[in-house]
């Protein structure tokens, strides 16, 4: 393929119905890439050009540090920045589900990748967010890829040209009855997801998903339930207005969580000072308490010690008189 010839392919490291993934070097920059390649499907090649068209045209208009960078593109491929790291849904398969702390951390993150793209003169929908396609990198730090499913909002517009979305994550509007999606529906997509990662609930269970509605989580404190429940209201006017309020929402659960946790280390200082202050009573006591003690000992002893001596001699008396009596 004319212009894949600047790249080394190394291995094969991911691939879907349209397309495979490859990790390579990048000849030129020395650095390692991602290369997208199109598959030769008989029927299926012109749809799956545009696609990537579309993407790429996509990837063109964003510069965030988050966000995987277009590097190169031409007929039937596409390249990007390679991002070293796992995939959540990797992380959460390994190590199972996250700590409403680290998993807090990751959502604020997200928001504000998410925040970014909303921001923008044409607003870009993501429309795929899932644990699959949030990278945790090897410094840590949370990056959004693959955005073939990525779109330009364009107020005015009915409906979407395609209608794309992963099962379980993807929002009601985005089964194409419901008019174009929106801001509003990343934000659906982002409360299934930080829901998946804090209970391991499979999105497709609808019984477990109304459950979570109704009932929480006991691994979950009440205000990260709300933020979630909020997220996934299939009206969109119910849901948050954007993802700068999940941000704030998502903080000022960290601050109370924080507080709710001060309140308890002086609750327990509290007791542990009273108890401390009942023992150095004791100790602060106990001095005197040992003084008249010895004090009492000492004047008492001489009198025990003189009554002790009279009844051993009366003791000693009355002996030796029985003993005279058998003699006799």
């Amino acid at each position: 393929m004319r212009g894949l010839s600047r790249y080394k392919i190394l291995k094969k490291i991911g691939e879907g119905g349209t397309s495979a993934v490859y990790l390579a070097y990048d000849k030129r920059t020395g650095k390692k890439v991602t290369v997208k390649v199109l598959k030769e499907i008989k029927g299926a090649l012109g749809r799956a050009s545009m696609s990537m068209e579309e993407e790429a045209s996509v990837l063109k208009r964003l510069k965030h540090p988050r966000i995987q960078r277009l590097v190169d593109y031409g007929d039937g491929y596409m390249v990007t920045r390679h991002i070293s790291g796992i995939s959540l849904a990797e992380k959460l398969h390994a190590n199972g589900i996250l700590s409403e702390k680290e998993a807090v951390g990751i959502a604020i993150e997200l928001a504000g990748i998410l925040k970014y793209l909303h921001g923008l003169r044409e607003p870009v929908i993501y429309r795929d967010l899932k644990p699959a396609n949030i990278i945790i990198g090897n410094d840590k730090k949370v990056y959004l890829i693959d955005f073939g499913a990525a779109r330009i909002y364009r107020r005015g517009e009915k409906s979407d040209t395609s209608f794309l979305g992963t099962v379980g994550f993807a929002a009601p509007e985005q089964y194409g009855t419901l008019g174009q999606t929106s801001p509003k529906t990343d934000i659906y997509c982002f409360g299934m997801t930080l829901l998946q990662m804090t209970t391991g609930i499979d999105v497709k269970n609808e019984n477990a998903l109304e459950n979570f509605k109704l009932n929480g989580s006991p691994k979950l404190s009440d205000d990260l339930v709300k933020i979630i429940n909020k997220c996934i209201k299939p009206e969109r006017d119910d849901r948050f207005k954007s993802c700068g309020e999940i941000e704030k929402a998502l903080l000022d659960s960290i601050v109370k969580r924080k507080r709710s946790g001060i309140v308890r280390y002086l609750k327990r200082s509290i007791a542990a000072a009273g108890l401390a202050a009942a023992i150095s009573g004791t100790i602060l006591y106990a001095e005197p308490v040992k003084k008249y003690v010895v004090c009492d000992a000492e004047t008492r002893m001489p009198a025990f010690k003189g009554r002790l001596y009279n009844a051993k001699e009366r003791i000693a008396e009355f002996i030796g008189r029985e003993l005279f009596k058998e003699e006799k």
